[in-house]
């Protein structure tokens, strides 16, 4: 029968730490700690308000990078110094991760209901010339639009 190892508390804040800055994956294998018992604590009620300041905290240090990055990218554009791909994916990651970690928008979509906006014959309409780009999109033919009846 193997033997249990046991753990230090500090041990354990760093690696449920890291697994939430990365990967249970990447964090277990890092610290030598198996995936499994690393689960075990990231669901442990015991260590969710650290998780949860951590979290905090790495949101505040992002948005300072975020901000240094795009100083920094504005001094390299205004001095004519923009060979920086580098500081460009520096300041877009660190951007999209202040985001992400403060909340807000990493991506936008949208939902429009137009049901109540146009009649049935105007969505018919729509949907016939729909279908006509598909099938032209697919190789097809597109075939004539049709005029919509009269009502």
């Amino acid at each position: 029968m193997s033997e249990r190892r046991r753990y230090t508390k500090r041990q354990k804040i760093t690696a449920i730490i890291a697994a939430d800055m990365t990967s249970q994956e990447a964090a277990a294998e890092a610290a030598g700690i198996p995936r499994r018992t690393l689960g075990y604590w990231m669901d442990d009620p015991e260590f969710a308000d650290l998780r949860h300041n951590a979290r905090e905290m790495m949101a505040d240090e992002t948005l300072t990078v975020a901000r240094l990055a795009w100083g920094k990218l504005a001094e390299r554009i205004r001095s004519g110094d923009i060979e920086t791909r580098d500081l460009v994916l520096a300041t877009g990651m660190a951007t999209d991760k202040a985001q992400l970690l403060n909340g807000g928008a990493t991506a936008r979509s949208e939902l429009r209901d137009i049901s109540g906006t146009i009649t049935d014959v105007e969505l018919a309409g729509a949907v016939r010339e729909a279908e006509r780009l598909v099938a032209a999109g697919a190789g097809g033919t597109p075939a004539e639009a049709e005029s919509p009846p009269e009502g």
